[in-house]
């Protein structure tokens, strides 16, 4: 491997190094984002791996810094570019879903603009300086502030067939039951396909309140198999055989009130179970949910005040 520099952040080979890159500054303050350089002492691919574009998904930015921790450069073939929190401002400030500098959702911004506010100069230094340097890009989500989401992964498709395919097979390195398609990027970071032509995926797996060791793992297990999937690591991967793109149900409020939720994150129900119900201040009955048919909660919402419009249980049929 060569040395891999990226501004004052630099890396020999065998060789693992930390810093911060400025992107931009507030009236007081001056945000950086974290770079981590895991360079192999052998030559091969470069992944990109990142936690955080939403700052409070706390699991997938724990399953980066175990990633970070536990690899040893001088048994690596090729490098990792890792991003452990790529979101500071939502991280630090605990807000949901945007930066509370520019009020933007972070992964509607790629590939970014060097001249807008904050959260596109962070998209543009994180292509530009980052993943214009990987071979493929593993982005690690979870639940936001007021979801709960369990194991799944979204794989990017475009117009390269083989990239396509490489991508499913990465969504696939997840221990995940299913794996959801994406034809387009629409802001995201799997735009990088777009920009770059490689592989990316999204995973997402987890929940702020609190924060559950099966999802860290979940997370983890996934990026340590495309480790080896990449030959970067060596070993053989574990490739399961999820389902491709299975039917999904999802159920929102349509007016605002009290959330009572009657299932849990990952049980199965039965065709005509009840899923919850929102009421109004008063105790009221506004709607109530039920299951079109047998499948697992994939997605419930954890606040209890609920406004018109917000997602409160999502399904996915399995079988």
């Amino acid at each position: 491997m060569s040395t891999i520099e990226i501004r004052d952040i630099k890396a020999e080979p065998g060789e693992k190094t930390f810093g911060f890159l400025d992107i931009g500054s507030t009236s007081v303050n001056t945000y950086r984002l974290p770079v981590a350089i895991i360079n192999g002492a052998q030559d091969g691919k470069t992944l990109g791996i990142i936690g955080g574009t939403h700052g409070v998904e706390f699991a997938s930015i724990e399953a980066v810094i175990r990633t970070i921790q536990d690899l040893d450069p001088s048994k690596m073939k090729g490098a990792v570019l890792a991003i452990p929190v790529l979101n500071g401002p939502q991280f630090e400030h605990r807000t949901a879903f945007l930066s509370p500098f520019d009020q933007i959702n972070q992964n509607r911004v790629f590939p970014g603009n060097p001249e807008g506010t904050l959260s596109h100069r962070t998209a543009h230094v994180v292509f530009s300086e980052v993943v214009s340097k990987c071979d493929a890009l593993l982005d690690n989500h979870g639940g936001d502030i007021t979801e709960d989401i369990d194991d799944m992964v979204i794989a990017r498709q475009g117009d390269d067939e083989d990239v396509n395919r490489m991508a499913r097979e990465m969504a696939a390195c997840y221990p995940t039951k299913y794996i959801s398609l994406m034809e387009r990027g629409g802001g995201l970071t799997m735009t990088a396909m777009d920009e770059f032509g490689i592989p990316c995926v999204t995973s997402e797996a987890g929940t702020p309140h609190n924060v559950r060791e099966r999802h860290i793992v979940f997370h983890y297990e996934g990026i340590m198999n495309n480790l080896k999937y990449f030959g970067i690591l060596e070993g053989k991967p574990k490739i399961g055989k999820p389902l491709v793109g299975p039917k999904r149900h999802s159920f929102a409020a349509r007016d605002g009130g009290i959330w009572h939720s009657y299932v849990e994150l990952g049980q199965e129900v039965k065709a005509g179970e009840e899923l919850g119900n929102v009421t109004d201040l008063f105790g009221n009955v506004l709607e109530t949910f039920a299951a079109p048919e047998d499948s697992t909660v994939s997605f419930l919402r954890v606040f209890y005040s609920v406004n018109c419009g917000e997602r409160l249980v999502g399904l996915v049929v399995l079988k």
